[in-house]
């Protein structure tokens, strides 16, 4: 692991610490700084993402643990998060995250049909949305072989997910 992971580890965890602990605790926080949290994190988290798995992911390297590690942290940051959104109720970062979601699952879907089916369909469309969304999960390939079934892994996680924050969504209209 390099010493620029571990750095950026360190330094995402003492946040989450922090945010988590002020959610805890009930500081007087004002309802933007909760919304901004719910907003921010998820994005350093997708940048933090893409960042350590890119390039592995669309070269074609075997994952490793760094990238498994990865993976764990980027479903971690996205539960917490949605933790927070849950608690603060804002119905604005409730729609983002089914947005994300609902994209995520698309994505993961399309990247399971390409990869099971020979078409002649071009989807360079997808491409960079691929490249957004699917690098944080390329530390599931350490765990099972195949990109099939990493993408139905992420489907469905992603499904779930997506279908907790609307069920929550719901509830806050």
């Amino acid at each position: 692991m390099s010493f620029l992971t571990i750095v950026a580890v360190l330094i995402m965890g003492v946040l989450m610490l922090f945010v988590g602990y002020a959610f805890l605790k009930n500081w007087k926080l004002s309802m933007n700084y909760k919304i901004f949290v719910c907003l921010v994190l998820p994005l350093l988290n997708i940048a933090f993402g893409v960042a350590l798995n890119l390039l592995d992911s669309f070269v074609g390297n075997p994952a490793t643990l760094d990238h498994l590690l990865v993976t764990v942290i980027h479903l971690g940051v996205w539960i917490i998060c949605f933790g927070f959104a849950y608690k603060a109720e804002s119905k604005g970062v409730l729609v983002f995250y089914a947005f994300f979601w609902a994209l995520t699952s698309g994505i993961a879907a399309l990247t399971a049909y390409i990869d099971s089916v020979e078409t002649t369909v071009d989807f360079a469309w997808a491409i960079p949305i691929a490249m957004l969304l699917l690098p944080q999960w390329f530390g599931l390939n350490y765990l099972v072989e195949g990109y099939f079934v990493s993408s139905m892994i992420v489907l469905v996680m992603s499904l779930i997910i997506f279908s907790a924050t609307v069920w929550r969504w719901k509830k806050v209209i």
